[in-house]
């Protein structure tokens, strides 16, 4: 066992923890690694605060412990530019600003468990990854961690430019822990994954980025650890090669292995991971499934876009006659909702008044729109089918209601354009573009762009009074071989 980031006073602070083997009994060899591979190893001095429950095998299930971890950094507000300013103003106090990256976080993490952790830019994702690899030591609370830990934060560093491919594989598997013996047997696995044959003794410095990080990330899946924390590793080069990283997720829960994965790719959190932490500004806001976790920061995307959908620029024209006097869009409840999931119910009210006795009747249409400006659909409603309107109504007003009982549409951006106009559509009394936006929550996280409510059915061959011809051939047809296509 050893404290993260070197010894520290009796009594003060806080510290990671990594438990390794049971130190104890006469075969502890005081300053000497009880993993048995000759690092020295830090001992603290005992004292309540360091003090926990030994390790048992009732709690050995626990991979990750994190008890009320806090982490914050002091942002500098005065920069010195030269060293002259710094030697003319030496008596001049230096002013921070206090970040608070983590606040009180605590969670367990079972081994063999897929964890990911979420949230935006800045929510402490990575500051959390790094405190437990030990790169960063916490300013409050504990971690305890059962294993080998491998973090895939930044992929590449520790790259020497000036050497091959080759050589920098077996600098950095050193790094890893892996023997020469081991190294030269995965050498040829390794350059095939990062797709790498043909560039396997150039020098690195000629690699573009991403044939650098495919190479960091084959080396990395390489290292025998029971923990791996990965930091946004999907960013890692095209479609084909993420696929392959996919398949390593996959054989990782195969292997039972701890994974916590940092990422905004939401699909593979749900996909892979068997429960998902949301992190905002520092704090552990949710945990649990990933579906609900998942869906929860959607909705949290969805509120904060709300300032900038509702800040897209309104354009309106119309000879006034009639006005609209309100947009808004309601839950069930009749509750303004801006975010509603799919499948849900949804009513768009507007409200109106006429203000020219010349009025007699007039329509309202109404488009619901996609954020690319796709019009989904279109309807009209003849008002006086349903209100009162006729001569020496100035004055009068109402609410027009339009009701989706089941909302077809999937994750997205959309926007709702209305018109009031005059009946024979001759003329606009007042028409307002991007009168009200709106983000779709789709909880199942599904592709496309509307649910079309259709339903699935079976029937069996023998129950059917024939059976239908078949659209192709028994015998495969590749797509190279296909009737009026040639081959490139």
């Amino acid at each position: 066992m050893d404290r993260a980031g070197g010894e520290r006073p009796s009594g003060s602070g806080p510290s990671v923890r990594r438990a390794q083997r049971r130190l104890g009994g006469p075969s502890a060899v005081p300053g000497r690694d009880p993993g048995g591979d000759g690092r020295r190893a830090h001992l603290p001095v005992a004292s309540p605060q360091l003090r926990r429950e030994p390790l048992t095998m009732a709690n050995h299930d626990v991979a990750i412990r994190v008890e009320n971890l806090s982490k914050r950094f002091r942002i500098p507000l005065d920069r010195s530019a030269t060293l002259k300013h710094r030697l003319t103003h030496w008596r001049s106090a230096a002013r921070y600003r206090t970040l608070e990256a983590l606040l009180d976080v605590s969670f367990e993490v079972p081994a063999g468990q897929f964890v990911g952790i979420i949230g935006h830019n800045g929510s402490g994702k990575s500051t959390l990854l790094k405190i437990l690899s030990r790169i960063y030591r916490p300013d409050a609370g504990m971690v305890t961690i059962e294993g080998k830990v491998s973090p895939f934060l930044e992929l590449g560093v520790g790259f020497n430019p000036e050497l091959t491919a080759r050589e920098n594989i077996f600098l950095s598997g050193a790094i890893l822990g892996l023997g020469r013996g081991e190294i030269h047997q995965r050498l040829d696995e390794i350059i095939a994954f990062a797709e790498l044959e043909q560039f396997v003794d150039h020098k690195l410095k000629n690699f573009s980025s991403g044939m650098e990080v495919r190479l960091a990330f084959s080396l990395a899946i390489q290292a025998h650890a029971e923990i791996l924390m990965m930091d946004e590793v999907l960013a890692v080069g095209d479609a084909a090669f993420q696929q392959k990283c996919f398949d390593i997720f996959a054989r990782y829960k195969r292997e039972g292995r701890t994974v916590v994965l940092v990422t905004h790719e939401l699909g593979a959190v749900t996909t892979y991971c068997d429960r998902a932490l949301l992190l905002d500004h520092g704090r552990l806001v949710a945990d649990g499934d990933t579906a609900d976790v998942t869906g929860q920061y959607r909705r949290a995307i969805g509120l904060a876009a709300d300032g900038s959908l509702a800040a897209t620029e309104v354009e309106r024209w119309g000879s006034r006659d009639v006005v609209l006097t309100g947009v808004r869009i309601l839950d069930q409840r009749g509750v303004e909702d801006r975010n509603p999931p799919t499948g849900g119910f949804v009513r768009v009210e507007l409200g109106y008044r006429i203000l020219s006795d010349a009025v007699t009747d007039f329509v309202c249409v109404l488009w619901l729109m996609r954020a690319d400006g796709l019009i989904l659909s279109e309807s009209a409603l003849p008002v006086s089918q349903y209100a009162r309107v006729g001569e020496s109504q100035r004055g009068a007003g109402g609410t027009i209601r339009f009701d989706i009982a089941q909302l077809p549409l999937l994750d997205g951006a959309y926007s709702v354009d209305v018109e009031i106009q005059e009946r024979r559509g001759t003329g606009v009394y007042d028409h307002l573009k991007h009168a009200i936006n709106f983000r779709v929550i789709d909880r199942r996280e599904r592709h496309g762009a509307i649910e079309l409510g259709g339903t699935w059915s079976v029937v069996p061959t023998d129950q059917t009074a024939g059976s239908p011809e078949p659209f192709v051939s028994p015998q495969w047809v590749g797509p190279d071989e296909r009737p009026g296509l040639s081959r490139l």
